[in-house]
């Protein structure tokens, strides 16, 4: 019998396909295993060990000094140091400190406070190390009192001291207006924040 590693090397899996190992409740003696039986098992047992590795809130209006002027957003005072996966700063700067696939969570609160009159354009984007990777979204706001929450969550992979930051602009093609305020409520319930955000690690 030739050598295992002998044998050629097939880039094409298919569920029927068969491979080789031992039976631990049957005296280890050999055997054959579908492709298809191991993924299940593999599905039903693995462990992803999603941890929430960070936590932020701010309670702040942000709001962008004037039209085309872009204004990174907040989520608080500074959280974890440089020994946990993810910290955060006063400034926004979201560091990953470990390497590995992380869900992001964030949300935005969308008002229009102040004068009156034309609507608002409210841009958002994500950027990872400074370069924008997600697509530019916005919110338009015709008037006052005009409350827009948006959440997005998104899988992100990331090597190690990669930097993520969220961005809002007050577009030109709109009046200058708009930006994330903190809503009080009066019905004993918490306020909502103008922007806060959610980061777990996903790892076996």
């Amino acid at each position: 019998m030739a050598r295992i590693s002998t044998y050629p090397v097939d880039s094409s899996v298919n569920g029927l396909d068969i491979l080789i190992g031992s039976d631990a409740d049957d005296a280890n003696i050999t055997k054959n295993y579908r492709i298809d039986s191991i993924s299940a098992y593999t599905k039903s047992t693995l462990n992803l060990g999603v941890t929430q590795v960070l936590s932020a809130t701010d309670t702040t209006n942000q709001e962008p000094a004037g039209l085309d002027t872009p204004l990174q957003v907040t989520f608080g005072p500074a959280q974890n140091g440089p020994s946990d996966p993810v910290q955060l700063d006063a400034l926004g700067n979201i560091t990953f400190n470990q390497a590995g696939l992380y869900l992001f969570n964030g949300y935005s609160n969308f008002e229009r406070q102040g004068s009156s009159g034309g609507v608002t354009v409210t841009l958002f984007r994500i950027l990872l190390n400074g370069a924008q990777v997600s697509r530019t979204k916005g919110v338009d706001l015709s008037g006052t009192g005009l409350m827009f929450p948006y959440e997005l969550t998104i899988p992100i992979q990331v090597s190690a001291g990669d930097v993520l930051t969220w961005e809002i602009m007050r577009d030109s093609s709109g009046v200058n207006g708009g930006g994330l305020y903190t809503h009080t409520v009066l019905g004993g319930w918490s306020n909502v924040p103008s922007a806060d955000v959610f980061i777990y690690k996903i790892g076996v």
